[in-house]
């Protein structure tokens, strides 16, 4: 007689899961099931494919949203901009007139890179730089056959 328990219908059910999908995507299905409906995995995937939602580790938020501020620096408010580089607001909305290109030229004067990247999370989150749609950031905890567990971000991007 065969003897088959919770845990390994678990593990195997875990397995098939790891197997055919992202563990992110996964995260992402649990995430966007409401309430006791069952997760849509591919539908999931396909949203985690596309970039329409992120999903990051900790780790990985703070590194996304350190790239993401250093491609849109043009764009911060010139007085935010001017604590930073101690450069005059009014020069720096001068530079702002080139948009774009005036994101390595501002990016230059910024005194402590660091020091700007955490104080503009501080101030507005990393749902405001890496979730577009409605600039949230939401949390959620996945834990792995009750052995690990790591809280992933969801940001959501379309």
């Amino acid at each position: 007689m065969m003897i088959v328990t919770d845990e390994q219908v678990k593990q195997r059910w875990y397995d098939h899961l790891t197997d055919e999908y992202d563990l992110q995507a996964i995260v992402l299905a649990h995430y966007l099931a409401e309430g006791d409906n069952r997760p849509d995995y591919d539908e999931a995937q396909s949203n985690f494919d596309s970039q329409d939602y992120l999903v990051y580790t900790d780790e990985e938020a703070d590194e996304a949203v350190r790239e993401e501020i250093e491609e849109m620096v043009w764009a911060f408010n010139a007085s935010f901009l001017q604590a930073h580089t101690g450069v005059d607001a009014d020069a720096i909305e001068k530079i702002q007139e080139m948009c774009e290109s005036a994101n390595e030229p501002l990016t230059a004067m910024i005194k402590d890179f660091d020091h700007f990247v955490n104080d503009a999370v501080n101030c507005d989150g990393r749902g405001h730089f890496l979730a577009p749609y409605d600039h949230e950031e939401n949390g959620i905890t996945f834990n792995v056959m009750c052995k690990s567990s790591t809280t992933y971000y969801i940001y959501r991007r379309n």
